[in-house]
């Protein structure tokens, strides 16, 4: 069955001990992430997934685990974390999870991360760009051999 892509009214994510203190209450993010809160409509996807979001990359959250606390999709909830970091929240991602940093070195290591990806992004772009400028030189109806 298909995850809903409509706005569940509760997230919830199960609260784990950790030698006694509760979770929540241990990696909490609160003060980091009040200034963007208020600027965010409460029934919107961002509202329901910042509050899950944690502290620290040890702290990080799956996004298996945002899906089954969300029931959102995996495009929505994407989506939604795209809108949070364009609306001004840091927001780390790697193979640990989402998270809120916590240091200065976790906020460069997801710069690094991102500039490396853009590089990436860009190389890739390089032959296209040679391709539409070969193109645009001998006309628009230029065809690749072998290619309909």
């Amino acid at each position: 069955m298909r995850k809903t892509e409509e706005t569940p009214s509760a997230p919830t994510l199960e609260a784990k001990s950790t030698e006694g203190r509760d979770i929540h209450e241990a990696n909490s993010c609160t003060d980091i992430i009040a200034p963007w809160q208020q600027n965010i409509n409460p029934s919107s996807t961002a509202a329901i997934i910042l509050p899950l979001l944690r502290s620290g990359r040890g702290n990080a959250r799956k996004r298996s685990e945002l899906l089954e606390a969300t029931g959102l999709s995996d495009r929505v909830l994407r989506r939604g974390i795209e809108a949070l970091r364009r609306s001004g929240v840091v927001i780390c991602s790697g193979e640990h999870g989402y998270y809120i940093p916590a240091t200065v070195e976790e906020v460069n290591a997801f710069v690094r991360q991102e500039e490396a990806r853009a590089r990436s992004t860009f190389y890739t772009l390089r032959p296209a760009r040679q391709l539409a400028a070969r193109m645009q030189e001998q006309g628009e109806q230029m065809q690749l051999e072998g290619v309909r």
